[in-house]
């Protein structure tokens, strides 16, 4: 009996097999219980996708806003950078323009003490002051064009023809501010102001107020080309125009027919003189560099030229008998030593 009896739904294997053992509602609702499951699968399915979707939305919003702040964080810093390097450019133009205001002021008001014709004194402090305009590339013409003629009045306005103390310290001040450029050129047209010194002369006669503006002039002139100019010429083109005056007015060199050979020699000897002078009271003379820098000078060829093989005896021998140059090794002492 057990064998007839028919296999449950459950047990079937195959569809004929459940066509044979369900009846029509049973499939009817096997199949509406199929699609249920099959429409929740895919709603499911939809909510993952969806879900996924939304989250990948939400990367993407997030690093395009990543994006967006370093884009608009270096937009800020580059505006920022181009707003500061105007600003900067602005402060340095007007920086610039006051500077240059204040020179401009400092240059008249120096000028007003330079021709102070009734005040010594503030004559002797704005020839002093010349100096630093000597220096400056934008005013070292009209420096120099002032100091020049300073040098003419003073020079025209020497009481009985003669130089007084006061006349005499503001020709030395002036030739000391010509002397201060470091510009060799400069120095060359600084030098040829010594027709001044050829029209005192021939006015006054007097060989020994000449020989004293001259003195100065090799002293200053000569003795910072010996400093500024790098080559013989140059050097040579400074002391030309000295040693002319000095060919045209032979007195001064106490010889009747001098040359070229004679008046460079004399110029040697008498800036070694100063020099001598000056090393002996002053610890601070610059002399010892301007001889050494002149021997350097003849070293370059002068000395083996006719014209300047005398001179250039003179100014070895001077440097010879200079105090060695402490080398560094000898300047720096052992640690504990005095």
């Amino acid at each position: 009996m057990s064998e007839n009896v028919p296999p449950k739904p459950q047990e079937a294997t195959t569809p004929d097999e459940l066509a044979r053992i369900s009846t029509v509602d049973e499939l009817t609702r096997m199949k509406l219980a199929e699609e249920v499951t099959k429409l929740r699968a895919e709603r499911s399915s939809l909510r993952m996708k969806a879900g996924a979707i939304t989250q990948a939305l939400v990367g993407f919003v997030a690093l395009a806003g990543l994006c967006v702040n370093a884009y608009q964080s270096h937009a800020s810093k580059a505006q920022q950078e181009h707003r500061d390097r105007t600003e900067q450019e602005k402060w340095n133009k007007e920086f610039a323009r006051a500077s240059q205001a204040d020179k401009y002021r400092a240059f008249f008001e120096t000028s007003m003490l330079a021709t102070e014709a009734g005040n010594p004194d503030k004559r002797l402090v704005g020839y002093a002051l010349l100096q630093e305009f000597v220096r400056d590339p934008i005013y070292d013409e009209k420096a120099m064009i002032m100091l020049e003629e300073s040098l003419s009045q003073e020079l025209r306005g020497a009481p009985k023809d003669k130089l007084d103390d006061v006349r005499r310290a503001a020709v030395r001040a002036i030739l000391t501010s010509l002397a201060g450029t470091d510009d060799c050129r400069a120095l060359q047209r600084a030098s040829r102001s010594v027709d001044r010194v050829a029209r005192y002369h021939a006015k006054s006669k007097d060989e020994g107020e000449t020989r004293e503006v001259v003195d100065i002039y090799v002293r200053r002139l000569v003795g910072r080309a010996a400093q500024v100019c790098n080559t013989p010429k140059d050097f040579a083109a400074v002391r030309q125009p000295i040693r002319d005056t000095m060919l045209a007015n032979p007195e001064l060199l106490g010889l009747n027919a001098p040359s070229e050979a004679d008046a460079n020699l004399l110029m040697a000897a008498i800036l070694v003189q100063k020099c001598e002078e000056e090393i002996a009271y002053s610890g601070a003379s610059d002399c010892p560099s301007i001889l050494r820098a002149y021997a350097a000078i003849c070293a370059k060829g002068s000395r083996d030229t006719p014209a300047d093989k005398a001179a250039c005896g003179v100014i070895q021998m001077s440097v010879s008998a200079l105090a060695p140059v402490a080398s560094s090794s000898q300047t720096v002492t052992k640690e504990g030593n005095p």
